[in-house]
């Protein structure tokens, strides 16, 4: 009839239980010294504790507060907006209402470019007469001034090779 008691036990089984007592024995020593080197420390260790304690619940408060914030907000903007099928609006507080999906239409549109005609001066004298002007040694400010022409034709006739 096997017997079950400690001298029945495998090799193996007594090394892990002396392991395991080994590992238990040491972590207690370890433990019992650590309480007594810190034993000076408990009121600093208790303060710094508390404080985190502290801190950790007012993140908390804070952090509860801003959603139920965002929560109430949340709430009246949805209250305003009106849904239906594709197209949304909202009502402001003045009582008039923003087309949202027109918005987004007009965002999906390339940017119209301005209608305006390129207005570019006749000049008053022609080739000729500022050649001539060049010619007889004024500047080009000079001949801008006597005739009316722009001073890019100016320098644009003065400078033609021709």
């Amino acid at each position: 009839m096997p017997s079950y008691g400690a001298l029945s036990m495998q090799p193996v089984q007594r090394i892990f239980i002396l392991a395991l007592a080994f590992v238990v024995t040491l972590g207690a020593a370890l433990g019992a010294f650590l309480f007594v080197s810190l034993w000076p420390y408990f009121s600093l260790i208790g303060k710094v504790a508390a404080a985190v304690v502290i801190v950790g619940l007012g993140c908390t408060a804070a952090l509860m507060l801003a959603f139920t914030y965002n929560k109430i907000v949340s709430w009246t903007i949805r209250r305003r907006l009106v849904v239906f099928g594709e197209i949304g609006a909202y009502r402001e507080r003045d009582g008039t209402w923003i087309h949202l999906s027109g918005i987004h239409q007009q965002m999906g549109l390339p940017p119209q470019q301005l209608m305006i005609e390129a207005v570019k001066p006749e000049p008053v004298a022609d080739k000729a007469t500022v050649l001539e002007l060049h010619n007889m040694g004024l500047t080009l400010r000079d001949i801008c001034a006597r005739t009316g022409v722009s001073y890019h034709y100016v320098q644009k006739w003065t400078s033609e090779k021709g």
